[in-house]
């Protein structure tokens, strides 16, 4: 069964909860068709701490709302190459800015959580958006994950 590792550096949201997440995971699993074996860790933090791993693996010194590293980015080196099983990586998700970016849209928190989550799960399935055209196809992607969640 697929699984997601959730730590919350002591910032619940409210709606959100470890079923939720992983039903977010399970639908995502189900439409990229990755191994429901796969697993991934999530953890909701501050902007400095987004800004600290921006600036650290992207070069950009800046908060972002959402991070995802592939298991092989962040490693530790003596494992580098190693086999990780199922383990497909980690996303980061900053609680402030997500709420912040809730408000700029008007969507709901819990929404707007839906989304990224997808978002930085379907980058760890491999899915990119390097050109507009690939952009608009991850948001049709995550619009489904997003509707199939909001409606169950």
């Amino acid at each position: 069964m697929a699984r997601v590792y959730v730590g919350y550096d002591g910032y619940g949201l409210d709606g959100i909860d470890d079923e939720l997440i992983q039903f977010i995971f399970n639908v995502v699993v189900s439409l990229t068709k990755l191994d429901v074996e796969s697993e991934a860790g999530l953890v909701i933090t501050t902007d400095k701490r987004m800004q600290e791993l921006n600036k650290k693996y992207r070069g950009k010194d800046t908060p972002a709302n959402i991070l995802s590293f592939t298991y092989a980015e962040t490693a530790p080196p003596e494992l580098q190459g190693a086999d990780d099983g199922n383990y497909l990586g980690d996303i980061f998700i900053s609680r402030k800015q997500m709420i912040r970016d809730a408000r700029a849209e008007q969507i709901s928190p819990k929404e707007k959580f839906i989304h990224l989550l997808a978002h930085g799960l379907l980058h760890l399935a491999g899915i990119h958006h390097p050109d507009e055209r690939a952009a608009v196809e991850m948001e049709e992607l995550e619009d489904k994950v997003a509707t199939a969640v909001l409606s169950a």
